[in-house]
């Protein structure tokens, strides 16, 4: 896992994680960050937990961007950067929802390591019936939107979504009690289409 920062005035100020895919291109990666707060015209370059650094070519926010929905995302171009250990993660649209719940995830540690070492669950949280969610329980902390929440399928790193923030809710749907989950983009059908014509359009 890498982060984002981009450049306002005269600080670098730290915006998102970073989940590389597995494309396989020689010179160039790409990754999916959150879109919120991340203008496409800002200079921004990505960084490992080792200090290595590489520019940023592209951004691009998805169709409809809206900060904490769905297409609350963008993806972004960058130089590689040969650092050990990072995981490239296979892109693989979910097509049915409910199969979702109860599903078990990894997830970076709370404070902030880059490996997913944290195994939780996914929870469908149903508001109302054009508003549904899906929840994690892992541990999070300010800081960490971006952060892949994958699975091991057949023996390979798949990205199910991006960590995006906390829901707080006064009434939770599940027990009608004030509570406090994770939330998450779940990467369905349309958006790993737009996301993959995003990456033949730049490549």
């Amino acid at each position: 896992m890498l982060r984002l920062q981009c450049k306002a005035a005269d600080d670098f100020k730290l915006l998102s994680r970073v989940a590389v895919l597995n494309i396989g291109l020689e010179s160039y990666d790409y990754g999916l960050i959150t879109g919120h707060g991340v203008p496409p015209d800002r200079p921004c370059q990505v960084l490992d937990f080792e200090g290595r650094s590489a520019p940023v070519s592209v951004i691009s926010l998805a169709q409809n961007y809206k900060i904490g929905a769905q297409t609350d995302w963008a993806l972004i171009r960058f130089e590689k950067i040969n650092t050990p250990r990072l995981i490239r993660y296979d892109l693989v649209p979910f097509t049915e929802t409910t199969a979702l719940d109860n599903m078990r995830v990894e997830f970076a540690q709370a404070r902030g390591l880059p490996e997913n070492r944290q195994s939780c669950n996914l929870e469908i949280l149903d508001f109302s019936e054009n508003e549904r969610r899906v929840s994690h329980n892992c541990r999070s902390v300010p800081g960490q939107s971006g952060t892949p929440v994958t699975r091991r399928i057949d023996d390979r790193d798949t990205l199910v979504g991006l960590h995006i923030g906390q829901l707080w809710m006064l009434e939770s749907p599940r027990t009608g009690r004030p509570d406090k989950k994770g939330y998450i983009n779940l990467f369905n059908v349309e958006t790993v289409d737009e996301i993959k014509a995003l990456i033949e359009t730049y490549s």
